[in-house]
């Protein structure tokens, strides 16, 4: 397993793995304005490799860069869908390369989030973890439904709450958190039973009162 670190690895790893891809590359892209991104996706096209996108039927910017966006992709060859509307949001951000490797990301395929701020990446070679973000990936790209089937693949809203509850309440002697946005009750209330049980709770971020 290995860590990315924005800003300081820079675009250099998701360009070089999208370029040794053989076979496939699924990933899911909400924004996008890396060119050498765009044009290692193409390249990937050019050279035989499958290339699906899953996009957002929706973001806060609206809809209309994310259509643009479509476009630009079809226009590559990339095979694109987009996710159903049945959720607020749509906001996993990960590539999976020759079904084989796993990228899991915090950030956007942007230069505001990969070269301007603080975000995190992890690249695993696990065969259950990338068995199951291949099956959570092909349910919201053919937009059906999705049962997790392994319990250390954490989706939200299906048993992300439950497993970062356990993983909260489990804590013994020190609990990190980086959260711009500490907001739920449920999770507040147990980071609070954890403070009171004697745990050194540290957070990077906004806490709401």
């Amino acid at each position: 397993m290995k860590l990315i670190v924005q800003p300081d690895a820079g675009i250099a790893p998701v360009v070089s793995a999208i370029k040794q891809a053989k076979k496939s590359i699924n990933i899911l892209i909400f924004r996008l304005d890396r060119a050498e991104i765009a044009h290692a996706l193409e390249a990937a096209v050019a050279r035989g490799v499958r290339v699906r996108a899953l996009t957002a039927h929706a973001n806060r910017g609206g809809t209309k860069s994310l259509r643009k966006l479509e476009m630009e992709l079809l226009a590559a060859g990339v095979t694109v869908s987009r996710t159903a509307d049945d959720l607020v949001r749509y906001h996993g951000k990960m590539m999976i390369v020759d079904n084989k490797v796993l990228h899991v990301y915090g950030f956007n395929f942007t230069g505001l989030d990969m070269l301007k701020s603080r975000s995190f990446g992890i690249i695993t070679k696990n065969d259950r973890l990338v068995n199951e973000s291949t099956k959570l990936f092909m349910a919201d790209f053919d937009r059906l439904p999705y049962t997790p089937g392994y319990e250390r693949f954490v989706v939200s809203p299906e048993n992300a709450r439950e497993r970062l509850s356990r993983f909260i309440s489990g804590a013994r002697r020190q609990l990190l958190i980086y959260d711009p946005q500490v907001s739920d009750d449920a999770m507040l209330r147990l980071i609070t039973e954890r403070i009171k049980a004697g745990v050194d709770v540290r957070v990077i971020g906004r806490v709401e009162s």
